[in-house]
């Protein structure tokens, strides 16, 4: 047995993994304490969001998008709009417990841990240094910004976003700088920041295309040429079960969240912006956005190694500090901000840069400190010791406590939206992702009954029943043409079918009331049974079809990929 241990300590990657899982571990140790204020920022609608997900799933719907208790039993969609593999994934530690915050806590945990395991794998594959790779593993894992979504912000969505930054970025190297054995990982990267933080995702591509530029002689290879169009099919088909219903609802109707500047306000940029002293002072038990020790210390190595820094990745690692400089620069007051494309706008917070500088960062900081330490044990031994003792600082101010455990209990029922709930709400944020007409008018959301309401014409409404996101009523003595408002927040995909008196079925189209419901309209009916489901558009449909495609596409490509004899492309 102790031989075998002794084997195992001498395989370099996998002492390499052994290192990684306990620097996760060990920055996540206060994570899992009862009294970690879970709750904070933009954790308390992340745990209703998985809550109400699991509802969803538990109901066997195709389309588990509709939350069908949310707003007061009138249903509300976060997974139309938001990334929503953060709804799913963590719902896979269920498995393991009965507990919403501690499967949410377990899918916390693995994000830091394959954020550094393929941060290893990125700078591996650059250098073919282990300890260069470990050492880039440790500083993305404990940089500042990192623990602040860990443990301020409770950012979950961009939590999870660390991890696929160094994939895609594992997929873009094997492109231009080695050969197109990895290439498939520039698919999994972009479809795993797509589904995760879909902002991020769009300053990702743009990071990625200016790296093409820098190579843009390469872009000639057809092999090169070919590998790009061939991952941003996969992409798009991929994710196509997410974008096709987005871009869908966006075209059917105003919702909030596709109103002009709703999502980001100039002066929330401006005062976003950090100050000079901000990125190097930390401020404890608060969001932390400095640079850090390690990195800064990387980045003076990187210019006094300059010179020694030579071969393939000499190029690369210049790309990569440029990266990380110019995304200090937007975050900082100096960079204009407010006066970018609206798109680029939805950033919201311009110290979000700050994860693009982490990242870029911390692959030149483990380079340079690996030369740094090269040859001298005692260096490594005082790098060591300096780095676990300033993370463990960094952890203990940076996390919050709560006198009283968090009690998910009181949420495991949707919060009612009352004049008193406020407009941020366990559950539904800012209700961003509301109908505009549904937004403007809450009081009516407050206060509405969960019956059908005749809202023109006449007409008797008997035997309604109600179930989640089934709904079915009678109607008699009905003159004329008749509308009828449902109990269900507009979303496309509701579907309403008629039986009239003579049992011929019909379907009836859904539209928006003037209250941002779904409504229906029946004309010359005088009695008939109406029932709604919530079955997904056509669109959904085919989107579900095409991920399909693209999934097997992906595996198709990827086994390609590995049966390919190596062909440099430099």
């Amino acid at each position: 047995m102790k031989v075998k241990i002794r084997k195992l300590l001498k395989n370099n990657k996998i002492l390499s993994y052994i290192l990684i899982f306990f620097m996760a571990l060990f920055v996540c140790i206060p994570l899992f304490s009862k009294y970690m204020n879970i709750s904070a920022d933009d954790g308390i609608q992340h745990i209703c969001r998985i809550i109400g997900t699991d509802a969803s799933l538990k109901e066997f719907k195709l389309f588990p998008v509709i939350m069908s208790g949310f707003c007061n039993g009138f249903g509300y969609s976060w997974n139309i709009f938001y990334s929503p593999l953060t709804a799913y994934l963590p719902l896979i530690f269920k498995i393991f417990t009965t507990s919403y915050v501690l499967s949410l806590k377990l899918f916390m945990f693995s994000c830091m841990l394959f954020s550094g395991i393929f941060m290893y794998k990125l700078v591996y594959r650059i250098c073919k240094s282990h300890k260069a790779g470990v050492i880039s593993a440790i500083i993305y894992i404990a940089a500042p910004y990192h623990l602040t979504d860990l443990y301020t912000r409770i950012a979950i969505a961009e939590l999870a976003s660390f991890v696929f930054l160094p994939i895609l970025f594992i997929g873009m190297y094997d492109l231009i700088n080695k050969n197109k054995k990895k290439t498939y990982c520039i698919s999994i990267g972009a479809i795993g920041l797509i589904l995760t933080h879909n902002v991020i995702a769009v300053y990702a591509a743009i990071f990625c295309a200016v790296y093409l530029l820098f190579y843009y002689k390469k872009l000639n290879n057809k092999i090169v040429f070919k590998n790009i169009l061939i991952n941003i099919g996969i992409i798009l088909l991929c994710t196509s079960f997410y974008w096709i219903p987005l871009l869908e609802h966006y075209f059917t109707t105003t919702y909030e969240v596709f109103v002009p500047e709703r999502m980001y306000k100039d002066n929330t940029l401006i005062g976003s912006k950090l100050s000079f002293l901000d990125l190097f002072i930390t401020k404890p038990y608060g969001m932390n956005f400095h640079i850090g020790l390690p990195i800064i210390f990387g980045i003076v190595l990187a210019f006094i190694y300059r010179k020694r820094i030579k071969g393939r990745y000499a190029k690369l690692l210049n790309i990569f500090l440029g990266f990380g400089i110019t995304s200090i620069i937007m975050a900082s007051k100096i960079f204009p901000f407010e006066y970018l494309p609206d798109t680029l706008k939805m950033i919201q917070f311009t110290w979000r840069m700050m994860e693009f500088a982490m990242f870029f960062l911390s692959i030149v900081s483990g380079i340079t400190i690996t030369i740094f330490i090269h040859k001298n044990k005692k260096k490594d031994t005082i790098v060591s010791t300096a780095t676990i003792a300033y993370t463990a600082l960094l952890v203990i101010t940076q996390n919050t406590t709560i006198a009283i455990p968090f009690d998910e209990e009181k949420y495991l029922e949707p919060i009612p939206v009352t004049s008193q709930t406020g407009r941020v709400h366990a559950g539904c944020a800012t209700f961003e992702y509301l109908p505009q007409k549904a937004f403007v008018n809450r009081e009516y959301i407050e206060t509405r009954t969960q019956d059908v309401i005749v809202i023109e014409g006449e007409a008797n409404i008997i035997n309604q029943n109600k179930q989640s996101t089934n709904l079915s009523f009678e109607f008699e003595n009905a003159k004329g043409t008749v509308k009828f408002e449902l109990p269900y927040i507009f979303y496309v995909g509701y579907n309403a079918k008629l039986t009239d008196e003579h049992n011929n079925i019909k379907d009836i189209k859904i539209t928006e009331s003037e209250k941002g419901f779904c409504m229906i309209e029946i004309s010359n009916v005088e009695k008939g049974k109406i029932e709604i489901e919530y079955t997904g558009s056509m669109l959904m449909k085919i989107s579900y079809v095409l991920t399909l495609i693209g999934i097997v596409s992906l595996i198709i490509y990827y086994y390609k990929l590995k049966k390919t004899k190596v062909k440099k492309v430099i």
